[in-house]
């Protein structure tokens, strides 16, 4: 699993020439949100303010986006923070183009074909250390604000400092989701000690802290991305991996760099809709909806048995590519 970057990405962008009919409330029953100056979604509330802060105090969408992604690495700890891979899709309006970024980290250089056959790996085995790619998310996150923010990675990192430092109080599905993996962190004593306190996983509502995941962020905020791609911290990183058989090495995090990528896009009925190139997942949703374009979903229903089947199939159809071509 890995996190987007929030507010400036999201899974399509689409472009219209004609302005969609506002409806009253969604369809969740809420008031519509009124936001002339700006709106930050993510799936955690900390995170969404801690955006917003910094678009209230003069940053700009990349700085707010940043800025929220590092605080849902420590509140959503069983999702990938710094640990993980980014993607992003940004809007330039000034230049009025669109740009891309990937940010996912290549294999280890260890890994080889013998060794994964030798230790039993099957096709799908997506956990433990054996699993674990060079983490993309803070050099680009580094990239995109020197590129395109206002702030500095330092600045945008605070928050996200505070609360593992500090605390939160941990929300009810992430307290769900955190429960479904107690198995797994107790593979790894350090995992258990970190994020089991007290042998299990943290109830809704209860405060969690994480003294040494503010102190490694503080760490990279002060001294840059250098001290984890290659510094103190990657070499702790290298070194509890290879100890559990992972494939890393200190020279793959040297050689690790965001790549700016070329946008792809299909037309969808008088829109444009946009995504991010292989290796990115992207191009099996511009697939489902070039598949779905000459069918009349409307008159079917929302959510009628053919409706849903017509959806279900070109899903199916665009994951059996994504699978065997990306």
């Amino acid at each position: 699993m890995r996190h987007l970057v929030p507010l400036v990405t999201v899974a399509s962008w689409l472009v219209s020439g004609a302005a969609q009919a506002q409806r009253p409330t969604t369809l969740a029953g809420r008031s519509t949100v009124y936001a002339p100056r700006g709106m930050v979604a993510t799936s955690q509330p900390l995170a969404s303010a801690a955006g917003l802060e910094v678009l209230r105090t003069g940053g700009n969408a990349v700085d707010a986006a940043v800025a929220a992604a590092a605080v849902l690495g420590v509140t959503e700890p069983h999702m990938t923070g710094i640990g993980g891979d980014m993607f992003a899709i940004v809007w330039l309006a000034k230049q009025q183009k669109l740009v891309a970024i990937n940010a996912s980290g290549r294999a280890g250089s260890r890994m080889l074909r013998d060794t994964l056959a030798a230790r039993g790996f099957r096709s799908g085995s997506q956990q433990g250390a054996m699993s674990v790619t060079v983490p993309g998310a803070l050099a680009g996150w580094d990239l995109l604000l020197r590129t395109h923010g206002r702030r500095t990675l330092k600045q945008v990192l605070q928050p996200a400092i505070a609360y593992a430092r500090d605390g939160f109080p941990v929300s009810p599905i992430i307290a769900a989701q955190w429960a479904n993996e107690t198995d797994f962190l107790r593979r790894d004593s350090a995992a258990a000690a970190t994020y089991l306190p007290g042998g299990r996983a943290p109830k809704a509502g209860e405060w969690f802290t994480n003294r040494d995941l503010a102190r490694t962020m503080q760490t990279i905020a002060d001294s840059g991305i250098g001290v984890f791609y290659g510094g103190s911290v990657g070499r702790r990183l290298v070194q509890h991996l290879q100890a559990r058989g992972g494939f890393l090495t200190l020279d793959d995090l040297r050689r690790n760099t965001p790549t700016w990528v070329t946008p792809m896009s299909v037309p969808f009925r008088g829109y444009r809709v946009w995504e991010l190139p292989p290796s990115n997942q992207g191009i099996a949703a511009l697939e489902m909806l070039r598949i779905l374009e000459p069918y009349d979903l409307a008159a079917m229903g929302h959510n009628s048995p053919a409706y849903l089947h017509h959806l279900i199939e070109a899903k199916k159809l665009a994951y059996a590519d994504l699978d065997r071509f990306v």
